[in-house]
């Protein structure tokens, strides 16, 4: 089993709302060609030129639809899913009449919101239903007719803001309000409820997500962040790592760890809320309004399976050399953890350490 770990950056980010009603308008879908082009640029030495890449974009087909289109994508070779109000269409490409024809659909109770294809299976993120998925099954004959069919909802209701495949069986989900979820597809095709796996609250408002990360990795070693042997190969690349987007300007970033480097990072935590109130490792600081954090809000509490990366920065970032063996000295199950992290480590602190370090250079986008 792995877990979450939570990390917080902050970046600029322009975005926009989502509709909320989206079926009260209509839409269009344009479809252009990019084509690579080549010219030539003077140099400031006579009779010299620098040949320049560049793009074009040229216009192909276009078409008028009877709802707003929220997302696209490509499906297959030659088709392409077009989420259209509450509609996900499926159009094939004709390359003779150079135009997309209409082959399926497949309606749904509420407006989509995004698309994710995995092979032939879709995730659809609804304005009110939280996640869909589709599974899409092209006619074998070429006078048969292609299928769209709802395959798995899931139990709870939201405004799925995104929605994407992490695993063959796996979907994660971020929804308006901040709600990060994760659910999984059922073995047998005959149930017909997503799983759910776990899910936490960011407490901000959420635009987007993205599997992976936004940069290149970092190059230390992360055998301690890797997941177990035990899991699915079917994960995509990357997908123990979610960048999420949010109106406040903010990234979120969501790192799958190890159980054991899980362990280690959740009786650090423990330990330190166990210290005097008045200690530098302590969390919480007194006020007026009880006890809240060191940027002045309330505490709240994490869910099962997830870490708040806050505590962990303290430990890191505020605390002296000393101050850290103090707290890692103060509980013997910390120290033992730590020593299996890291069994080359003569120094529970110094390991603890070098995990940090290596999760807040991962974390960063």
């Amino acid at each position: 089993m792995a877990e979450w770990v939570l990390w917080k950056s902050i970046f600029s980010q322009s975005t926009t709302q989502f509709a909320e009603d989206m079926r009260s308008t209509g839409g269009r879908l344009v479809i252009y060609s990019i084509k690579q082009t080549k010219r030539k640029s003077r140099t400031k030495r006579a009779g010299s030129s620098l040949e320049l890449m560049g793009y074009e974009l040229k216009y192909v087909w276009e078409s008028d639809r009877r709802g707003p289109v929220s997302a696209l994508a490509s499906l297959g070779d030659s088709y392409l899913v077009v989420a259209v109000g509450s509609s996900c269409l499926v159009l094939k490409l004709d390359v003779v009449q150079k135009r997309l024809i209409e082959c399926c659909e497949c309606r749904l109770r509420f407006a989509a919101t995004s698309l994710d294809v995995r092979g032939y299976d879709i995730v659809v993120g609804s304005q009110r239903e939280s996640v869909n998925v589709l599974r899409f099954t092209p006619s074998v004959d070429p006078n048969g007719c292609d299928q769209l069919v709802l395959m798995h909802s899931a139990r709870f209701g939201g405004h799925t803001v995104d929605a994407r495949f992490i695993a063959d069986d796996l979907v994660a989900g971020i929804d308006h309000n901040g709600f990060l979820y994760v659910v999984g597809i059922p073995k047998h095709s005959t149930e017909f409820a997503l799983d759910y796996v776990l899910g936490m609250h960011l407490q901000t408002e959420c635009t987007r997500m993205q599997v992976g990360r936004l940069i290149q990795k970092p190059s230390q070693p992360q055998h301690a962040l890797s997941w177990s042997t035990g899991h699915s190969t079917s994960c995509l690349p990357d997908a123990d790592h979610l960048v999420v987007s949010t109106l406040s300007g903010a990234l979120w970033t969501l790192l799958r760890i190890s159980e054991v480097a899980y362990e280690v990072l959740r009786k650090l935590e423990q330990t330190m809320l166990k210290m005097p109130v008045l200690h530098p490792a302590f969390p919480l600081v007194p006020s007026s309004e009880g006890l809240v954090n060191r940027a002045g809000k309330g505490s709240r509490i994490q869910p099962a399976g997830t870490i708040d990366g806050t505590y962990l920065t303290i430990f890191a970032s505020q605390l002296t050399r000393d101050e850290q063996i103090e707290v890692v000295s103060s509980s013997p199950d910390l120290t033992r953890a730590a020593l299996s992290l890291d069994p080359e480590s003569n120094s529970a602190s110094a390991a603890i350490a070098r995990l940090l370090y290596t999760l807040n250079h991962t974390c960063i986008c």
